[in-house]
């Protein structure tokens, strides 16, 4: 009865919350009818089965739109009290929670992590010179890379922190200086927790439901699939398709295991407006909320560029204002949130999809919110001829997020800079339209999105000494940062990648005819010329459209000993053997091949083979163990 009672009243009071903010005054220049309808547009468009969005002040809420359902199954609808799991959001927590520590004198952002936690393993060349230190996990400066398909694999609730750190701890390796570049990482925030929890004899979680959950009024928040979570979450669709996901208990919480509905969130990021206050609650000092706003440790940072990300929190600049805030992105499901404190406007969309209308979402919310701000640049700042030179040329990415993605996006990705009628445009990727660049200083230029972003672009240099771009921070695999290179540096990987795929395909194509040619060949007492060769090129050919398919499949089994995960074992293995086989084949049986067309096209194919090869080699492919 009392547990009716508290729902009861739980839910009158975010009625009649609803009902007080929602006629504020600082709302009526929002154009809110129109938003709705554009959500609703959006979601039916896109097939979002469910979303919360809000709009609020630090002290309010302007607008509220709950639509669709939490479960197909069960039809069961979003309400108010719709939990969403949050995903990376989580790590805002962490960040926070690390602050309140730091205001007490029990941790220090320039703490170095060896000493704090030696019994971490990670790895660090440089750390007798630059170690790895608590600031550099939370703005993911440490250099580490992004969990393997084997921390990604585990589902299970039990694993505490300090065990699930000793698992997959290959991804804590610092593949550049700590301190340089930042590439988005899920192993460096729950470091940061485990120390939370050494210094404070609490385990995580428990600190953040004490800390942060009840002076917010944050009751039906959790980290497991418990409480609210069990009657009130809403269910995760992935892919094309839109399958229901399961639920995923993540290896390290702290990462990315909130479960929270979007009202409850609201009054967390109107602390971060507030400055750290919230309702007379003074749960963090101004100083504490800039700095966990501000990035300070890489190199664009040292240049002065204020965007970026922080301390677990990213900029976006939109018009000319900056914004502070994170995403989450699980399995079917999308998380935002957006501040800006001058303008005490803040925006929450959740969604349970991972389909292209949550970015549409996200830009009609913003762009409504600010429909009637106007516009605040700064100055353009007067390039010199050779500064301009500077600035121009092809540009290949680097720093990945995920270093096994490097070998793809090497031959996917590539940024140029040229001026035009006098001015700097940019082309991200092949075949992207031109963006106009905006110069504010020698080394730093806005990109003039036309949908209203203008992120910052910063010319850094590396430790070799060469040019670099940096972005204030990008989304996805995507990295950040790309390096300078020569046009033959830019189009001849680019060029070999894309005529190797073409001869593979096409080796894959022909080698069906060619086994269909030998099997109607044989009883006739015929053999088709060159054989070893043809069936050489044909399972390489095979084995590696296998391997990228199971690879693409992003299946969680990956991450175990598997059908999928030995298939690419065995297929990265076999690739290379067939190749090597086709090559021996080539010189032992190069002059029987009739023809030169057929003589030309198995030699190029073979010389592509070995190629591709090579470079799968580089990129540590060959012999590939997904469950390591």
């Amino acid at each position: 009865m009392s547990i009716r009672l508290t729902s009861l009243l739980t839910s009158l009071l975010l009625l009649t919350t609803y009902a007080m903010t929602v006629a504020q005054p600082s709302g009526q220049t929002i154009p809110f009818n129109r938003l709705t309808q554009q959500i609703d547009s959006i979601r039916k468009a896109h097939k979002i089965p469910g979303l919360q969005v809000l709009v609020f002040t630090k002290d309010s809420l302007l607008y509220q739109h709950n639509a669709g359902v939490r479960n197909r199954r069960t039809n069961a609808p979003v309400t108010a009290q719709t939990l969403f799991p949050v995903a990376s959001i989580t790590k805002s927590l962490v960040a926070v929670s690390a602050l309140m520590l730091v205001q007490q004198g029990q941790l220090a952002l320039t703490d170095e992590l060896k000493k704090r936690a030696p019994e971490i393993t990670f790895s660090n060349v440089w750390e007798e010179t630059d170690p790895i230190r608590v600031a550099h996990l939370l703005e993911h400066t440490a250099g580490f890379d992004d969990w393997s398909p084997k921390a990604y694999a585990f589902n299970d609730p039990t694993i505490p922190l300090e065990k699930g750190l000793t698992i997959a701890s290959e991804s804590r390796r610092s593949r550049w200086r700590p301190g340089t570049f930042m590439a988005y990482s899920n192993a460096g925030p729950p470091v940061v927790a485990r120390l939370i929890e050494k210094q404070t004899g609490q385990e995580f979680e428990s600190f953040v439901r004490q800390r942060i959950f009840r002076p917010l009024g944050m009751t039906r928040a959790t980290f497991h699939r418990d409480g609210a979570a069990l009657t009130d979450l809403a269910s995760g669709y992935a892919g094309d398709d839109q399958q229901e996901a399961p639920y995923w208990h993540l290896l390290l919480r702290p990462t990315g295991g909130l479960n929270v509905s979007a009202l409850e969130l609201m009054s967390f990021v109107q602390m971060l407006m507030g400055r750290g206050s919230y309702r007379g609650q003074q749960l963090l000092k101004p100083a504490s909320v800039d700095r966990m706003e501000t990035p300070t440790t890489a190199l664009a940072a040292h240049t002065g560029s204020k965007q970026g990300y922080g301390l677990n929190n990213f900029t976006t600049s939109f018009r000319g204002h900056l914004f502070h805030g994170h995403d989450g992105a699980g399995i079917g499901l999308r998380s935002h949130y957006l501040y800006q404190s001058e303008l005490n406007r803040g925006i929450i969309v959740l969604v349970n999809s991972d389909g292209p209308g949550f970015g549409k979402l996200k830009d009609a919310v913003l762009t409504a919110v600010m429909q009637n701000v106007p516009q605040q640049l700064p100055p353009a700042y007067p390039l010199s001829a050779a500064q301009k030179t500077s600035w121009v040329g092809y540009y290949h990415p680097s720093n990945f997020r995920l270093a096994i993605t490097g070998w793809f996006l090497s031959l996917t990705e590539l940024m140029h800079i040229k001026e035009e009628a006098g001015e700097l445009v940019m082309q991200d990727g092949l075949g992207s339209e031109p963006i106009r660049l905006r110069p504010i200083n020698p080394d730093r230029v806005l990109r003039l999105d036309k949908r209203g972003y203008t992120p910052e672009v910063t010319l850094v240099h590396n430790d070799e000494g060469e040019q670099v771009l940096v972005r204030s921070f990008g989304g996805g695999i995507v990295a950040n940062t790309a390096t300078k290179t020569s046009i033959l540096g830019a189009w001849l990987p680019i060029v070999l990648g894309h005529l190797s795929l073409l001869l593979l395909v096409i080796s894959f194509l022909m080698g069906v005819g060619w086994l269909i040619r030998s099997a109607w060949l044989k009883p006739k007492g015929r053999r088709l010329s060159a054989l070893p060769v043809r069936v050489g090129l044909f399972v390489y050919a095979l084995s590696y459209l296998v391997m990228v398919l199971c690879l693409n499949s992003g299946n969680d089994s990956l991450g175990g000993v598997s059908p999928l995960s030995i298939t690419i074992f065995v297929a990265s293995l076999l690739g290379p053997l067939a190749a090597l086989g086709a090559l021996l084949g080539l010189l032992r049986n190069y002059r029987q091949i009739s023809g030169r067309a057929d003589r030309l096209f198995l030699s190029l194919a073979v010389c592509s083979a070995l190629l591709v090869v090579g470079y799968m080699a580089t990129w540590g492919l060959v012999g590939m163990r997904t469950w390591l």
